[in-house]
C-alpha cells in the first residue's frame, strides 16, 4: 500500500510540474486585495501604422498583452466598434498574451480596441488607430521602385523584398508613415537591379544623417571593387558637425564626380536628398534646391551591375572606409528618368500636401522658386526665359516676367461654370500693354475663355477683363493702377453667370454684366504672364511685371471672400453706400449700374469738386431714383455743393409721399432743402415720423463765395445732424422716441422738391451737386471727413 501512495504522490508532483510549465513565477500579493486595474498593451498594430498590402481586402493579426495584480476576469477585442473576440478563461489569470486574426480589412482608417476587466470589476481600455491604404501604384512619372520602410523592406511596385545583410533595422521614427530604415554596423540591404537600369536614372529619399562613422556608403551599385567605371556611388564624408553628400557615376571608360552639398549634422533634421543622372550630367538636390551639377562624358554604364546596396558601400565600394551607414532613411524612390527640379519639388510637396486655404480654391502657385501648382502637384511649362525675383509680397520669391516669355498650365480640372482668380501684382509699364492671364481657343475671336490684360502709360495702367460667352464677349474696363507708386496691388477677378467683377486690394473697382456664362469650348491651356498665342494681338504680348501668390477658384468669389483673400482692412466699394453718383458725364448709380430718370433738361457743370464733372440743375428739371434698398430708419447722405441762390429756395434731396392737392404731405420721408436770399442760403432738414414733424434748421452757406461746400446729414435714433465741410452745425433735430416713416414714399428726387414737395415753392435747384453718396446707416464724423477728403 505504501508503494501505491508513493506512486500517487509522485504522479501528483509530475502533474503540478506539468501544469506550471510556461507560467511565470507567482509574485506574492496580499490575499484578496486587488489594488490596481488591469494593464493593457496592444503590441500590434501600433498607433499610426499604415498597412499597404497588395489586396483591396486583407487580414491582420492583432496581438496584445493584459496583466493584473490579482486576476483577469474577461477581455474583449473590437475592430471599429464591433466585437471580434472575447476571453474569460486563461492559462495564467495574471498575465495574458493573445493574438486574434481579423479577416476582410478594407481600405481606410481603423481602430482596434482591447478592454480588460479584473475580478473586482476594474476595467481598462486601450485602443490603437491605424490605416489600411489602397494597393500602391506609382505616384510620380518614371517611378520604378518605392520603399516606405514601414516595418518591412518591401518595394511596393515590384512586390519584392530587399535582402538583409547583417542586422539592419528600423528607426522607431519616420519622416512619413510609421517607421524608417535604420543602418547598423556591418549591415545593409541588397535589391536586384534587373528592372531598375536605364539610360537615365534618379533616386530620392528622406535622410537623417548620423555622422558616426564619419563616412559611409548610402546607395551604391557597382560591378566590382577594382574601379568605379560602372554604376554609381552615393556616399557621405565629413565630421560630427557636417557631412558632404557626394556622387560618383561610372561612364564605361571613366567616371564622373559630383561633390554635392553639405548637411548640417547638428540641426538633426530630415533632409530630402535626390540625385538625377541624365546622359550628360548628374545633379544633387537638397530639399528641392540644386546643390551641384557635374558633366558626364558618357551615359551611366550598367555592365555587370547586379545589385543595389542600401545603407552601405557594400562589396563594390567598401574601400576608403565607406562601409555601413548608421543614418536613417525613409521613402526611398528610384526613377527611370532624370528628375528635374520641378519633379523633385512636386515629390516634396506630396509629402507635405498643401491644404486649400479658401473655399473653392483650385490652383495655388506661390512662385517660391518654381512654377508648381500645389493643388494639382504639376509644374507649368516655361516658354522663353521667365524667372524669379526675391522681391516678393508673400513667401521667398515671386514670378518675374521677361520679353517673349511666359508659362503655360493645363486647364484640365480648372474650368467651371463660375471662375475667379487672385494674385499680388507689381506692374512694370514697359511695354505699355500686356496680357496677364489669358485662355482662349484661337485668335479668330474672343468668344471663348477670358483675357485679363493691361493697357496704359508709364504713369498708370488699366487692368481690363474680356470674357467669351460663346456667341459673343463681355468687357470689363476694370480700374487703374498708379505705376509711379511702385506698390504691390492685390488683383482679383470673378466671373459669374451674369457678371464679372474686378477688385483692387479687396475693393470692387468695376462690375460688368454678362449675357451668358463663360464658354470654355476649345480652351485647354492657361497662359500666365502674356497674351500668348490666342491673345498676342493689339500688342498684348509678354508682361515684365511681378506676380505672386496666384490662386484660381471654381466659383465666383463674394466681396467678403475677396476681402478675406486680400487680408487686412478693406474699405467696401464706395464706402458701403447704397447709392453713389459721381456725375462724371452720366447720371448712373455706380453701385447698381442703374441710370436715374431725367426730368426736364438738367445738365453737367463743366467743373467739379471731385472727378471730371458735376450735376448742374436747371429750371423745371431734376433726377429721380427708386428708393428701394437706399434707406433705413437710420440713414445718411453726403455730397459736394456749389449753391446758386436763384431761385431763393429749392429742394436738394427729397423723398415725400404724393401731394395732397396743393398741400405738402409731410407725414413721411425726408426733405433736404435750402432757403434764403442772394447773400446766404440756409440748409434745412425735415423728417416725417410716427410722432410728427422733426425739423433741423441747419446752417447758412455764403452764397456770394462761389465755392464748393461739403454737405452731409445723418439720422440716428436720437437726433438729426447736418455737417458743413466735415463739422456738425449747432442746430439738431430731436428724434428721441420717434421713427421715420416711409409710407407712400417711392422715389428720391435729386435737385428739386418736385414732384412731391412743391407746396412751398421748393422747386428745381440750379446749384451744382457732385459726388453724391447715400447710406442706409448713420455715418460718424470721421467717416464723413474720410469721404470728404477722398
Amino acid at each position: 500500500m505504501k508503494y501505491i501512495v508513493k506512486s500517487i504522490t509522485m504522479l501528483l508532483g509530475l502533474l503540478v510540474v506539468s501544469c506550471n510549465e510556461g507560467i511565470d513565477p507567482i509574485t506574492a500579493v496580499d490575499a484578496g486585495v486587488d489594488e490596481t486595474a488591469p494593464q493593457v498593451t496592444i503590441t500590434y498594430p501600433t498607433e499610426g501604422v499604415e498597412l499597404m498590402p497588395f489586396e483591396e481586402e486583407t487580414s491582420i493579426d492583432i496581438s496584445f498583452e493584459v496583466t493584473d495584480d490579482i486576476e483577469v476576469a474577461n477581455i474583449t477585442v473590437s475592430m471599429d466598434g464591433s466585437q471580434i473576440a472575447a476571453y474569460n478563461s486563461f492559462k495564467d489569470y495574471r498575465i495574458v498574451m493573445e493574438e486574434v486574426t481579423y479577416e476582410g480589412l478594407g481600405n481606410g482608417d481603423h481602430t482596434v480596441t482591447v478592454s480588460a476587466t479584473d475580478i473586482e470589476g476594474k476595467t481598462t481600455t486601450q485602443e490603437a488607430n491605424f490605416a489600411k491604404l489602397a494597393p500602391y501604384s506609382a505616384q510620380f512619372d518614371g517611378e520604378v521602385l518605392y520603399m516606405p520602410f514601414n516595418a518591412d523592406y518591401m518595394d511596393f511596385i515590384s512586390f519584392q523584398e530587399a535582402e538583409e545583410v547583417g542586422n539592419p533595422g528600423f528607426a522607431g521614427d519616420a519622416f512619413l508613415g510609421a517607421d524608417a530604415f535604420q543602418g547598423a554596423t556591418d549591415s545593409y540591404l541588397t535589391f536586384p537591379m534587373d528592372n531598375l537600369k536605364s539610360t537615365e536614372f534618379s533616386a530620392a529619399f528622406w535622410y537623417k544623417v548620423n555622422p558616426t562613422p564619419d563616412r559611409a556608403g548610402i546607395l551604391v551599385v557597382g560591378d566590382d571593387a577594382e574601379d568605379r567605371n560602372q554604376g554609381f556611388r552615393l556616399f557621405r564624408e565629413g565630421n560630427a558637425d557636417e557631412q558632404r553628400i557626394k556622387l560618383n557615376v561610372g561612364t564605361g571608360s571613366g567616371e564622373s564626380w559630383n561633390d554635392g552639398g553639405v548637411i548640417d549634422v547638428t540641426a538633426g533634421e530630415w533632409v530630402h536628398v535626390a540625385i538625377s543622372i541624365s546622359q550628360t550630367q548628374s545633379t544633387i538636390y537638397f530639399n528641392g534646391i540644386e546643390m551641384l551639377t557635374s558633366d558626364m562624358a558618357a551615359p551611366i554604364d550598367w555592365t555587370d551591375c547586379e545589385e543595389l546596396h542600401i545603407g552601405a558601400g557594400g562589396p563594390t565600394f567598401d574601400y576608403w572606409d565607406h562601409g555601413y551607414d548608421a543614418s536613417q532613411m525613409d521613402e526611398l524612390r528610384i526613377f527611370d528618368k532624370a528628375l528635374t527640379q520641378s519633379d523633385v519639388q512636386i515629390m516634396i510637396n506630396a509629402a507635405n500636401p498643401y491644404i486649400p486655404q479658401y473655399d473653392g480654391e483650385s490652383l495655388y502657385m506661390p512662385f517660391d522658386g518654381d512654377y508648381i501648382d500645389l493643388m494639382g502637384s504639376k509644374a507649368a511649362t516655361q516658354i522663353g526665359s521667365p524667372s524669379f525675383t526675391d522681391e516678393s509680397q508673400v513667401g521667398e520669391q515671386a514670378y518675374l516676367g521677361a520679353t517673349d516669355s511666359y508659362i503655360n498650365y493645363p486647364a484640365e480640372g480648372l474650368k467651371s461654370s463660375e471662375f475667379s482668380g487672385s494674385f499680388w501684382y507689381k506692374v512694370d509699364a514697359n511695354p505699355d500693354r500686356a496680357g496677364i492671364i489669358t485662355i482662349g481657343d484661337d485668335e479668330v475671336d474672343r468668344f471663348q475663355g477670358f483675357r485679363l490684360f493691361r493697357e496704359g502709360s508709364a504713369d498708370e495702367q488699366r487692368i481690363k477683363l474680356n470674357v467669351g460667352t460663346g456667341s459673343g464677349e463681355s468687357w470689363n474696363d476694370g480700374g487703374v493702377i498708379d505705376v509711379t507708386a511702385g506698390e504691390w496691388v492685390h488683383v482679383a477677378f470673378t466671373i459669374a453667370s451674369d457678371e464679372s467683377v474686378i477688385y483692387f486690394n479687396g475693393t470692387e473697382v468695376l462690375s460688368s454684366a454678362m449675357s451668358a456664362p463663360i464658354d470654355w469650348t476649345g480652351c485647354d491651356t492657361f497662359t500666365i504672364g502674356a497674351g500668348g498665342p490666342t491673345f498676342d494681338y493689339w500688342g498684348h504680348a509678354s508682361d515684365n511685371s511681378i506676380i505672386d501668390d496666384l490662386r484660381f477658384y471654381n466659383k465666383a468669389l463674394s466681396p467678403e471672400e475677396v476681402a478675406e483673400v486680400f487680408g487686412g482692412e478693406v474699405t467696401p466699394k464706395n464706402y458701403g453706400s447704397t447709392l453713389y453718383m459721381s456725375f462724371d458725364g452720366s447720371n448712373i448709380d455706380d453701385n447698381s449700374g442703374e441710370e436715374a430718370t431725367v426730368v426736364g433738361t438738367p445738365s453737367f457743370a463743366g467743373e467739379s469738386a471731385v472727378g471730371s464733372d458735376a450735376y448742374a440743375g436747371a429750371a423745371d428739371s431734376y433726377l429721380t431714383f427708386p428708393i428701394d434698398g437706399l434707406f433705413n430708419n437710420q440713414f445718411s447722405g453726403a455730397f459736394w455743393y456749389k449753391v446758386n441762390a436763384d431761385p431763393d429756395r429749392a429742394g436738394i434731396l427729397t423723398v415725400s409721399p404724393p401731394m395732397n392737392g396743393t398741400d405738402n404731405d409731410l407725414s413721411a420721408g425726408f426733405r433736404l432743402i435750402r432757403e434764403g436770399d442772394a447773400s446766404e442760403q440756409r440748409i434745412k432738414l425735415h423728417l416725417g415720423t410716427d410722432a410728427g414733424d422733426v425739423w433741423n434748421d441747419g446752417e447758412v452757406i455764403d452764397a456770394t463765395a462761389d465755392v464748393w461746400v461739403h454737405v452731409a446729414f445723418t439720422v440716428t435714433e436720437t437726433e438729426t445732424l447736418i455737417y458743413l465741410n466735415g463739422e456738425p452745425v449747432v442746430n439738431t433735430g430731436d428724434m428721441a422716441g420717434k421713427t421715420i416713416s416711409w409710407e407712400n414714399c417711392s422715389i428720391l428726387s435729386i435737385g428739386s422738391g418736385a414732384p412731391n414737395f412743391i407746396g412751398w415753392n421748393h422747386l428745381s435747384d440750379l446749384s451744382y451737386i457732385d459726388d453724391l453718396y447715400l447710406f442706409d446707416k448713420s455715418l460718424t464724423q470721421e467717416e464723413i471727413q474720410e469721404i470728404m477728403n477722398n
